[in-house]
C-alpha cells in the first residue's frame, strides 16, 4: 500500500470514530476545563459539543453520515498526498 493510501485511511477512520463517539466526551472536557480554570468562555465549547453529540445521537442517519464524512476526509488526504508525491 502506498503512503498516501495509509494516511488517508487513518484520517478517515479517525474522523468517523470521532464524530460517532467523541463529540460528547469533548463537551465534557470543555465543561471540566471551564470550571477548573474559571474561564467562562470555555462553557460555550461544552454547549456546542454536547449539543452536537445529542443531535447526532437522535439522528437515524448518524452512522452513514460519520462514514461519509470520514470517507470524504480520507479521499481528500489521499488525493493531496498522492499529488505531492508526483510533483
Amino acid at each position: 500500500m502506498s503512503k498516501g493510501l495509509l494516511k488517508g485511511l487513518g484520517w478517515a477512520l479517525a474522523i468517523a470514530l470521532y464524530l460517532r463517539f467523541g463529540l460528547e466526551p469533548t463537551g465534557w472536557f470543555f465543561y471540566e476545563l471551564s470550571f477548573s480554570t474559571g474561564v467562562d468562555g470555555l462553557y460555550w465549547g461544552y454547549s456546542v459539543f454536547r449539543g452536537a453529540g445529542w443531535a447526532m445521537s437522535q439522528w437515524s442517519l448518524q452512522n452513514l453520515f460519520c462514514l461519509a464524512a470520514g470517507a470524504l476526509v480520507g479521499a481528500l488526504v489521499f488525493w493531496r498526498t498522492s499529488r505531492k508525491e508526483t510533483l
